[in-house]
């Protein structure tokens, strides 16, 4: 996306100064003043160029990559030509590699496959189309047809009254949370900041797989509004750990950059709730990114919001907790004006696909 050959000594003797020149045109071509998806995004945006590809492709992407997120996989997934072969490995993990983990070796079907296609060496491997990491165990991995379904759709109703969730906190958890955004998710998570908070029931396995649907029925006090949503498995219990963990050191030969490398895996450990899937909404986007609506102060708008896609495995008597605030101070812009939004909870519903 940028230009950064700046690292080495001899780059920067010689490229500094125009480095450091487009990083300023970098700058002011992100927006950050308004978050509007502008001509500068469009043109670095691979799925204009999907059809092209003819190579036979894989991916890998974590569900708690909030960085690369699992929508840029996704699109990139569907966008692609429905005669190549297409693969994607998707695990539980954050930003991270998985070429060295107990459960899967990855490495060894990357040689497999490019062994095949590169060499020319006789052999009938295939990889799946998708290859899942089960949430509900340990270093168990499962082959499915696709990423994203809707052969069956579950809808819960959010409730049945008016709830208000306050935009604007005190200045001293305003600072507080922009310091370090894991204490702002630690106590979103325990009920303690500016939310609405819903408990849903499950009554049945759910095999999610897609993105889930929120339809909304929101109103802010002012002409703005940011809205941000979770969705959690509440319950204490074992979960797959977003960031892998040492097994046993400098255990594999051959590793990344040829040397002895970490046997790592996603721990599967205790904890009081795992995030399944979020969501970021600027309410003057409600209805594609190319379109900006006006928000009246006091006036109702329906809209819907689709929310990270996911694939993950909810039981019978499980409970989803879903999570409505304004600012996220991980990933939007962090906004302390003092207004407020309504959700009408009684006109408000979400749709698990699976």
């Amino acid at each position: 996306m940028t230009y950064s050959r700046n690292l080495l000594a001899g780059d920067y003797i010689r490229a500094n100064e125009a480095h450091q020149a487009d990083l300023e045109k970098v700058k002011e071509k992100l927006d950050r003043k308004t978050g509007d998806y502008n001509q500068f995004w469009h043109d670095r945006n691979y799925l204009l160029n999907a059809h092209k590809v003819k190579a036979e492709v894989v991916f890998t992407h974590g569900s708690q990559d909030w960085n690369v997120k699992p929508l840029h996989v996704y699109q990139m997934f569907h966008a692609l030509p429905d005669n190549i072969r297409k693969h994607l490995f998707f695990h539980h993990g954050a930003h991270v590699y998985m070429n060295n983990w107990q459960s899967i070796d990855f490495r060894e079907s990357m040689n497999a496959l490019l062994s095949k296609k590169l060499l020319g060496l006789a052999t009938d491997y295939q990889l799946p189309t998708v290859i899942w990491q089960d949430n509900t165990a340990p270093q168990t991995w499962q082959s499915l047809d696709d990423f994203g379904k809707e052969d069956k759709l579950h809808t819960f109703s959010l409730g049945t009254e008016e709830k208000v969730i306050q935009n604007q906190y005190n200045q001293k958890d305003f600072e507080r949370y922009g310091k370090t955004y894991q204490t702002f998710n630690t106590e979103l998570y325990q009920g303690k900041a500016n939310q609405i908070t819903i408990d849903l029931p499950v009554s049945q396995d759910i095999h999610l797989n897609g993105r889930v649907e929120l339809k909304l029925r929101v109103k802010s006090s002012t002409n703005k509004g940011l809205l941000s949503a979770q969705l959690l498995e509440l319950e204490q219990k074992k979960y797959l750990q977003p960031y892998p963990a040492v097994l046993s050191a400098r255990t594999i030969d051959n590793g990344r950059y040829h040397m002895l490398e970490n046997l790592c895996e996603l721990p599967f450990n205790p904890s009081p709730q795992r995030v399944i899937t979020k969501g970021y909404l600027n309410l003057q986007n409600r209805t594609n990114l190319l379109t900006i609506e006006e928000i009246q102060p006091n006036e109702w708008m329906d809209f819907k919001l689709e929310l990270q896609p996911t694939i993950y495995k909810l039981k019978e008597g499980d409970t989803l907790r879903l999570v409505l605030y304004t600012t996220d101070f991980e990933i939007t812009i962090r906004d302390n004006t003092d207004h407020h939004l309504t959700v009408d909870l009684a006109q408000s519903t979400i749709t698990i696909p699976s």
